[in-house]
């Protein structure tokens, strides 16, 4: 109780408000935000299409630098199928960090996987690299992937086709290692560039949880764009709004 105490009153004196709410976020609105939100009920097309989510995902590739935007009814459903788009399949396991929204968690457990909860740096309140990266040393075992592609060759044309990459197997669970997903805390950029190459080593795809980092670069390069896929937000308590 006494070290609670201690956090409350540090962050009353940063506030500078000894007494009552001290809100982790509050939504602001302003500028043409209103104008567009009627323009918009007012053109009928208040769903899935029309301009404004056109307009919006090329905007979004745009200010990112991403090749693709793609717009999703909110950041869990674009963080679970994002997963899905890059294999996450039940009972496999995915890398992640406590320090998160349940939301991360969620979009692993609705592909039927299990998340593994890996320290974070106090620095970047993202994922260690250095935790992973002894984590990823002591457990896991590369294997043979177990499901080979049968190639038909026909007589007159040879096809090739690769060989699938070794898995990453957890030593003590068995489980495939299908995923990790760092997340930036508050828009702090983790150490994304040494995360996505410690997974390279051990053939583990890099899905980023950046839905609280638009705006946010790391080394000259927009957050959510150094993995295979990056999941951004617009929630209510999301950096932007």
């Amino acid at each position: 109780m006494k070290e609670y105490n201690e956090i409350i009153n540090f962050i009353r004196q940063l506030y500078k408000t000894p007494e009552g709410f001290i809100p982790l976020h509050a939504p602001v609105f302003a500028g043409n935000e209103k104008k567009y939100l009627n323009e918009c009920i007012d053109s009928t097309f208040v769903s899935s299409v029309g301009k404004f989510v056109d307009l919006f995902e090329e905007k979004m590739a745009e200010y990112t630098g991403a090749k693709k935007a793609v717009v999703c009814v909110n950041g869990t459903n674009a963080l679970h199928l994002a997963l899905m788009m890059i294999g996450v399949e039940r009972d496999t396991e995915v890398i992640t960090q406590p320090l998160t929204f349940i939301a991360t968690a969620n979009a692993i457990a609705y592909c039927g996987a299990l998340p593994v909860f890996l320290d974070v740096d106090m620095d970047t309140m993202g994922l260690s690299p250095k935790a992973l990266k002894s984590w990823l040393d002591e457990n896991i075992e590369m294997r043979e992937a177990k499901n080979k592609v049968k190639v038909k060759v026909k007589a007159e044309v040879k096809q090739s086709q690769p060989q699938p990459l070794p898995q990453p197997i957890n030593k003590k669970t068995g489980r495939l290692i299908s995923a990790c997903v760092p997340m930036h805390t508050f828009g702090h950029p983790c150490r994304i560039d040494e995360i996505v190459e410690i997974c390279k080593e051990y053939n583990i795809s890099v899905v980023e949880d950046a839905a609280e980092s638009l705006g946010s670069f790391y080394k000259g390069q927009h957050t959510g764009t150094f993995g295979k896929i990056g999941v951004l937000s617009f929630n209510g308590n999301k950096i932007l709004t």
